[in-house]
């Protein structure tokens, strides 16, 4: 699995979570609610647009302080504004690293 889907506390999906290799942590696509992408609907080619950009520019870690990227076709591409060492590269989506319950899809 690549995309984790991402419920509230009504089991209502808000969108799709995913592993960010460059950040070495999880992002989200929302797909309901007022700041949303647009998703492809495959799984496994996944393609979300626009692009995401993730700031948090006093975070202690320099790699996470910025991620910008596009997910497209199931490989991201990583802006070269991008604060890790992915920066300006493209990738394969990976797998999603951490364990997950039953009750998560």
């Amino acid at each position: 699995m690549k995309l984790k889907p991402l419920f509230d506390v009504n089991k209502h999906q808000l969108g799709h979570v995913f592993y960010c290799p460059g950040c070495e942590h999880a992002h989200v696509f929302y797909t309901t609610g007022s700041l949303t992408w647009t998703f492809n609907g495959d799984l496994d080619n996944p393609t979300f647009t626009p692009s995401l950009l993730n700031r948090c520019e006093n975070h202690p870690d320099p790699k996470q302080r910025r991620c910008h990227l596009n997910l497209t076709a199931g490989k991201l591409l990583f802006h070269g504004d991008s604060s890790h060492g992915l920066a300006g590269k493209t990738v394969d989506l990976p797998e999603w690293p951490y364990p997950t319950s039953e009750g998560d899809a």
